[in-house]
């Protein structure tokens, strides 16, 4: 029987994928009490027993919501418990007996990954996402690409910036410290090789 020689590259990719399925995202994301709400994400807001309060609320570019009776509200950044409990502070302090506050992420905030990979789109950012996962999530390279001219683009402080990564650096010696941590609604282009 003849034998397939795969690079290495095929097996860092397997292994990511495998890592990254949608159900085992999803399971880390339950698990994940440390999870920091971003920009962009739909949050689910619900008081007991206030139904005037329920509200659904997306996180502003500037990290805030806004809240009936409280205004704005520092979101990006806390887990969901910190702002359970600054909400439920704030109400306490001013309005309401011993209320009883649930947060949820209705949405998760997303980066969207073009050019040479083989299924581009959007994908939702649950904890920290690196560019190498983001290209994983997408299904990895096609035979053209060219992973040593990644381009990220990023809105800083409405201005556009960019930054190159070069991922073959990491599928190739294992060196990581190319691998940028994405933001929400980054975009990432992986180019075509011209050979």
């Amino acid at each position: 029987m003849k034998k397939t020689y795969l690079p290495p590259i095929f097996g860092v990719l397997l292994f990511s994928l495998l890592c990254l399925s949608p159900a085992r995202i999803h399971a880390e994301q339950e698990r994940d009490v440390n999870y920091r709400i971003g920009v962009g994400d739909l949050l689910r807001i619900e008081v007991y027993d206030e139904p005037d309060l329920d509200k659904e609320v997306r996180v502003l570019t500037d990290g805030f919501i806004s809240f009936p009776l409280l205004g704005r509200i520092h979101a990006g950044g806390r887990t969901v418990d910190e702002l359970e409990k600054d909400i439920t502070r704030r109400l306490g302090e001013k309005y309401l007996v011993s209320p009883q506050v649930t947060v949820f992420v209705k949405e998760f905030s997303s980066v969207f990954v073009f050019g040479e990979v083989k299924n581009p789109g959007s994908f939702p950012i649950f904890g920290k996402l690196t560019v190498f996962e983001a290209i994983t999530r997408a299904g990895g390279f096609t035979p053209v690409a060219n992973p040593s001219k990644v381009k990220v683009i990023r809105e800083e402080n409405g201005h556009e910036v960019t930054f190159e990564v070069d991922i073959e650096k990491l599928t190739k010696n294992g060196d990581s410290s190319q691998d940028r941590e994405l933001r929400a609604n980054d975009r990432v282009i992986v180019p075509r090789s011209f050979f």
